[in-house]
This record gives C-alpha cells, sequence and structure tokens, in this order.
C-alpha cells in the first residue's frame, strides 16, 4: 500500500471518529435542550393546575360551610361556580398529567371529588335545609372534605415526584453523554496516536535506511543494498538507489582496476628509465659535462618523485581491496624512528633544515608491521621537511603516555583497539614550523587525492595519497594518526600505537 494511501486512509478514519462524537454531541444537546423545554412548560402547567385546583377547593370548602351554616342562595351560587371550576381544574390537571402515578392519583382524586360533588348537590336540592351549628359541616361531608384534601396534596406530591424524576433522567442522560464522550474521546486520540506511529514507523524506518545508505555510499561502500521488499514508494525508491549503487560499484572497480594496472604496468618501464638515468651518471657509457649531469639528476629525481606516487597508488589499490598484508610482530619503535630520521636528514641537510630528536633511552616495544611503520613515519617527516622554510626545525618526539591525549579527536578514537582506553600508549609527535593546517582541513588531509591550501602548490607537493595511505596503516594497527597546532607556529602530527 502507498505511503500516501496510508496516510488518507488513517487520517480519514480519524476525522470520520471525530465527525461521529461531534454528531454525536450535537444530538445530545438538542436532546438535552427538548428535555429541558419540555420539563419546564409540564412542570409549570402542572404546578399552575394543581394550585389553582388546591385553590378552588379551599374556596369550595369555605362555601360550602357557610352555606350550611346560613341558609343563604349567594354562598350556595358561589358554591355552585367554585364546584365548577375545581371540576375543570381537575380536567386540566389530568390532561397535563405525564407519569402514570400522577395519573392515577389524579383518578382518584376525581373518585372522591365526584362522590362529595354528588352529596354536595344532593343537599341543595332539599327542600328543608339543616343548619349547623358554629359553622361546623355535617360528619359525612367533612369526612369526605378531609379525604379529598389529603387525595388533592397526594397529587400535588406525585407530581413534584414526577418532576423530580424527569430532572434526574435529564440529569443522568446528560452524566451519560459526557461519560460516552468522554470514553469516545480517549479511543479517538488512542486511534490517531496508533495511527500516526504505524504512519511514523512505516516512513521512519526506510527512511533511516535511506540515510544509512547515503552515508555508506558517502563513506565509498558501493556494495550496500537497501530492501526492496516493501510495496510503497520506498521500494521504488530503493530499486533506483540500489541501481545507483550497482554502476557505481562497477565504476569504482573499473577505476580501481584500471589504477592497479597502469601503475604495475609503469613500474617496469620506469625502473628501466632510472637504471638508465643512473648509469649515464655514473659516466659509463662516457663523460658528461655539468649542464648534462644538471639535467639527468633532474630526471631522477623526477622518476624518484613518480616511483613513489606509483607506489602510493599500487598501495591504496591493495588497500581498497582488502588485501594489503601486514606482518605484525613486537619492534622498538625508537629504533624505527631513529632509522627514519637517518634516512631523511640528507633530505633536511640540503634545506638547511635540522632535525632534532627527543627519545627515551629505554625500548618501546610495539605491536606493529616494521615496514609500514617506517612508510608512515617517512611520509609525515618528508612532508615536514617538504612545508617547512628553510633553516628552520624540526622536533622529533617519543614519548609513553597513560592515557588518551586530550587533542585525540573523536573520529581517530573509533580506530583504537578495545572498549577499555587506558593503559600505556606510545605516542609519536613531529612538529615543524611550515604554514600550518586550517581547522577545517585537519581531518579532510588523511582523505584520498586531498590537499589543504597553502597558497601556491610547491614543486613535488605530491598527488595527496600519502597521509591517505598513513591513515589506513594506522587503522590496520588499531592506531590513530591525526594533525594539529604546533604552538610555535606550524604543525603537528601524532601516531599512537597500544603498547
Amino acid at each position: 500500500m502507498k505511503i500516501t494511501t496510508r496516510i488518507s486512509l488513517g487520517y480519514g478514519l480519524l476525522l470520520a471518529i471525530l465527525l461521529c462524537l461531534a454528531a454525536y454531541q450535537v444530538l445530545i444537546i438538542k436532546r438535552m435542550q427538548s428535555i429541558n423545554r419540555t420539563v419546564a412548560e409540564m412542570d409549570f402547567r402542572n404546578s399552575l393546575a394543581c394550585i389553582e385546583a388546591m385553590r378552588n377547593f379551599d374556596l369550595v370548602e369555605e362555601y360550602a360551610r357557610k352555606s350550611f351554616a346560613l341558609d343563604d342562595t349567594d354562598y350556595l351560587t358561589l358554591l355552585r361556580e367554585y364546584r365548577r371550576d375545581f371540576t375543570a381544574d381537575l380536567r386540566n390537571m389530568k390532561s397535563h398529567a405525564t407519569g402514570g402515578g400522577v395519573k392515577d392519583e389524579i383518578d382518584r382524586l376525581i373518585v372522591q371529588w365526584d362522590a362529595l360533588n354528588q352529596r354536595l348537590a344532593a343537599s341543595e336540592r332539599r327542600e328543608t335545609r339543616v343548619v349547623s351549628v358554629g359553622n361546623a359541616l355535617p360528619e359525612s361531608i367533612w369526612q369526605d372534605f378531609e379525604s379529598l384534601g389529603a387525595q388533592l396534596r397526594s397529587v400535588y406530591q406525585a407530581n413534584i415526584g414526577a418532576m423530580s424524576l424527569r430532572v434526574d433522567n435529564a440529569r443522568r442522560t446528560g452524566e451519560t453523554a459526557a461519560l460516552v464522550l468522554g470514553f469516545s474521546t480517549l479511543v479517538a486520540v488512542a486511534i490517531g496516536g496508533l495511527i500516526s506511529f504505524f504512519i511514523y514507523r512505516s516512513i521512519s524506518k526506510p527512511l533511516a535506511n535511506l540515510t544509512e545508505g547515503t552515508r555508506a555510499i558517502a563513506e565509498g561502500k558501493f556494495f550496500y543494498r537497501l530492501d526492496t521488499s516493501r510495496k510503497d514508494e520506498f521500494s521504488h525508491l530503493a530499486r533506483d538507489f540500489n541501481a545507483m549503487t550497482r554502476r557505481l560499484d562497477e565504476l569504482d572497480q573499473m577505476k580501481k582496476d584500471f589504477v592497479a594496472h597502469v601503475s604495475h604496468e609503469l613500474k617496469s618501464p620506469l625502473a628501466s628509465m632510472r637504471e638508465t638515468i643512473e648509469i649515464m651518471l655514473d659516466e659509463i657509457p662516457g663523460p658528461l659535462n655539468e649542464k648534462q649531469r644538471r639535467l639527468l639528476d633532474l630526471n631522477r629525481q623526477s622518476g624518484t618523485r613518480l616511483t613513489a606516487l606509483i607506489g602510493n597508488l599500487l598501495d591504496l589499490s591493495r588497500t581498497e581491496a582488502g588485501v594489503m598484508e601486514y606482518e605484525l610482530k613486537a619492534h622498538n619503535l625508537v629504533a624505527l624512528a631513529r632509522d627514519v630520521v637517518e634516512e631523511t636528514a640528507v633530505q633536511a641537510l640540503e634545506r638547511d633544515i635540522r632535525i632534532r630528536t627527543s627519545f627515551p633511552e629505554k625500548t618501546i616495544e610495539v605491536e606493529c608491521d616494521g615496514d609500514r611503520t617506517i612508510q608512515v613515519l617517512v611520509n609525515i617527516l618528508t612532508n615536514a621537511v617538504k612545508f617547512s622554510p628553510k633553516s628552520s626545525e624540526i622536533d622529533v618526539r617519543i614519548e609513553t603516555v597513560g592515557d588518551l591525549p586530550e587533542n585525540l579527536p573523536a573520529s581517530a578514537l573509533a580506530s583504537i583497539t578495545g572498549s577499555e582506553h587506558s593503559g600505556n600508549f606510545a605516542l609519536i609527535t613531529v612538529s615543524d614550523r611550515g604554514p600550518g593546517i586550517p581547522q577545517a582541513d585537519r581531518e579532510k588531509i588523511f582523505e584520498k587525492f586531498y590537499q589543504a591550501e597553502h597558497g601556491k602548490k610547491a614543486p613535488g607537493q605530491g598527488a595527496g595519497l600519502g597521509l591517505a595511505i598513513c591513515m589506513t596503516i594506522m587503522q590496520a594497527h588499531r592506531g590513530a594518526i591525526w594533525a594539529d597546532d604546533n604552538p610555535g607556529g606550524g604543525s603537528r602530527f601524532y601516531v599512537l600505537f597500544k603498547v
């Protein structure tokens, strides 16, 4: 499934849930409004009808007493009117009653009233009325009034109970709505979180793989391949990425083969040319004048540099092919360094450069390949001689340290053996008085074909392979090599071995 389809479906589902929640909330609000409006209207009518009935009942009782106490036609007329009004009130109450309990109470009230009303009507038809003494009703009618008043109060209480029940139902409905809404909100948030999590996983993992692959390609690991088993846009991208890396791998292999073959084929004719120049300089074919000797000497120097360049190219090819061989055994690092200093002393003397050494008297043995270690030291010391001004000094120092140097770069730290970076180390320091290395170039100078800018390029400066090979050799020894500023001006190179 495509990533865009997943995002659309996921957030479409979340949007549908939110719309359902909104619709449910609107429906509940409308329902609550309807319940409240109905309760208000019905309660008002019921209460008004009940109060009106209670008022008319009191008037009926009052004028019934007066009519029995005083045989007055005016009182009888008013009694008839209030009896009619009370009857109408009962009908009104019954029409507005909602609950079954309230209707039953009103029905019992109507039955009792009908009985009392018939007695009152019968007493009015008598030709001779018995006048009560002290404004008192006859015992039977008085009991009916008492019973009717109690029933009327029961109707009122039933009406109040029905109102309370409806209010309580409205409250429970609101609480249920709030509970459902809260639970639904939590569910929606959980679903939204899950959708976002799965979308994040479906995007972040292939992006991380693509980032890792891009970093690997930048490091020259053209064999890296991405997973193409997915069925989305990242799968198409992975296939294109793999096709690109395959092509880069082919081109890189072609370049390595070309360099290796050309370097190897150049060694033989170059060796013949150098030998021929040496023979001519030895004047075996015949004497040479000063100009001819100078030209041949320049050719010999160029041949030496070309031989060194071809050797570096071959070393680089073997390193990249993973076939560089190292013979690791215990060597006296001080003795190796003395040999290198003696070897480069002649070159330094030609430029009036003095090499000062500070070597310990005791032996410092390290597990290393002697020839490759000499190659590293020769490269560093030769560069120091090249870039140092005439009549300056180069300091070479060897010491043992109990811990890693503070200025050791993080990139160099990764190549040191083991998780425990404490113990004894052998540190070689080569300090010159040259132009120095800019901060931005101190790690780049160990990359292939990279050269720091020092103004105008010096003759014989090289192709930028020597330090890259030194870095490879030190990584194979689980050591480190790096550059820093020389406090006295110039550059300072460090070579670190585990003792």
